[in-house]
């Protein structure tokens, strides 16, 4: 005899099935870790706090292809063993996924009693869905990663941006009215505002012309535009700075027109380093070195370019995580990221020095020739190569700088030091150009 079951039953039926599950993200006990929608690996709790990661077998199959991160790269070719599990903590790859010191204090805070301060696993399996770059890490058993009563809380934050200023990904509004928003759920925001820190006035402005420098000598710089931060609705109170100064909008290079993700790594996964040691992980030459072997001599020569702007314009803070590499489309070989975290901090640091050595020197007033000349012999690079760039660079800051029309918008006193920079620094660095 053949059964019959009524519609509407059939239907609470397959609305039971097909109901999400919803968990705390401190109740998960595996995330699987997506590149687009290639399956990589998983990250288990194991007991005891520690946390295991292992690539999947299918993709170890492909030689590690589309590429995760170089640092997970054998020299022979192929993916390394998998690390060993750690206590308490994520492989370094997945930490600098994470915000950190104030940024991740205000992240635990909107997330709190679901994360667990200082808990790296909890917060990746919050945030996991909107990531830096292509990395996903999703419950493995298909859960969403939420409070752990969704019907009684307002939809929650759930994306992640590396570093420590105050800053969200944020979405423009279409149509009347227009205004920013936080992505919530499963949308995407494709700009960061940056919120200005009361300790630094003017830090909005003073990146804005900075940016605008580095495109005007021909780099590789992401649209950005300066904003009031009445422009943005419905930021939660955890996000919100004292200060009222301008809010810097960048466009996400790590996000294409249609909204795609495209996968990036910043120097500090390259190397393996955790973001506590980004200012002492590895010096210049090393990136510079690993962009020549790994993208080509062209991009480390940039690298230089770059990193001479950095010089001159006074910038102490461009430390292994503001500089990345990109994978554009299948995601197999890297180039070198557009430029970004540009700003001049000796005007609130006066005495402020490199992030990282620069052929054994920090302090800018030693980065004379000599001290490049180590750099290129470090790095393997060219020596007239090296000193040409360092010398083109600073004819084409100074060809630019004075007449910006982005100076306009710096206030006066963080000019003036800027300015002196420059003028201190000119000399200094032209002296590459001695024979």
């Amino acid at each position: 005899m053949m059964m019959t079951i009524d519609p509407p039953l059939l239907l609470n039926l397959t609305m039971t099935i097909m109901a999400p599950v919803f968990r705390a993200p401190k109740a998960i006990p595996s995330l699987d870790v997506l590149l687009n929608a290639v399956k990589i690996g998983t990250i288990v709790r194991t007991p005891g706090d520690f946390n295991a990661f292992n690539f999947d077998e299918a993709y170890r199959a492909t030689g590690g292809f589309p590429v995760l991160s170089l640092s997970f790269r054998a020299a022979t070719g192929g993916l390394r063993k998998d690390p060993k599990p750690l206590a308490s903590a994520l492989p370094a790859f997945f930490a600098n996924l994470l915000p950190e010191e104030n940024l991740r204090e205000a992240m635990e805070r909107h997330h709190e009693g679901n994360v667990r301060p200082g808990n790296d696993f909890d917060l990746l399996a919050a945030l996991g869905a909107d990531l830096p770059g292509a990395v996903r890490a999703l419950p493995s058993d298909g859960a969403i990663a939420v409070s752990q009563d969704a019907s009684k809380d307002q939809p929650k934050a759930r994306f992640s941006l590396a570093g420590v200023q105050m800053k969200l990904s944020v979405m423009k509004n279409i149509g009347k009215g227009g205004g920013l928003t936080l992505p919530m759920d499963d949308e995407q925001g494709r700009y960061i505002a940056k919120f200005p820190p009361t300790a630094f006035p003017g830090v909005s402005e003073n990146e804005f012309a900075n940016l605008a420098l580095a495109a005007a000598i021909g780099m590789d710089v992401p649209e950005c535009e300066l904003v009031e931060k009445s422009d943005f609705e419905g930021v939660p109170e955890e996000f919100n700075t004292l200060s009222d100064g301008k809010v810097l909008l960048v466009k996400r290079f790590d996000r294409g027109a249609g909204g795609e993700r495209i996968h990036i790594e910043d120097f500090a996964q390259v190397f393996g380093v955790y973001p506590s040691r980004k200012y002492e992980g590895a010096a210049y030459h090393d990136i510079a070195l690993a962009l020549g072997v790994a993208v080509s001599p062209t991009a480390a020569l940039e690298f230089v370019r770059r990193l001479a702007l950095t010089v001159i314009t006074g910038n102490g803070d461009m430390h292994l995580k503001n500089w990345s590499l990109i994978y554009p489309g299948n995601g197999d070989k890297p180039a070198l990221a557009p430029i970004y975290d540009l700003l001049s901090t000796v005007p609130y640091i006066p005495a402020d020095a490199m992030a990282l050595s620069l052929g054994g020197e920090r302090s800018f007033k030693a980065l004379a020739a000599p001290r490049w000349k180590a750099f290129a012999n470090r790095a393997r690079l060219p020596e007239p190569a090296v000193l040409k760039a360092v010398v083109e660079t600073v004819k084409l800051v100074n060809e630019y700088w004075w007449h910006l029309p982005e100076r306009d918008v710096v206030a006066a006193k963080v000019l003036e030091r800027i300015d002196g920079h420059v003028k201190a620094m000119t000399p200094i660095l032209n002296s590459c150009a001695e024979k």
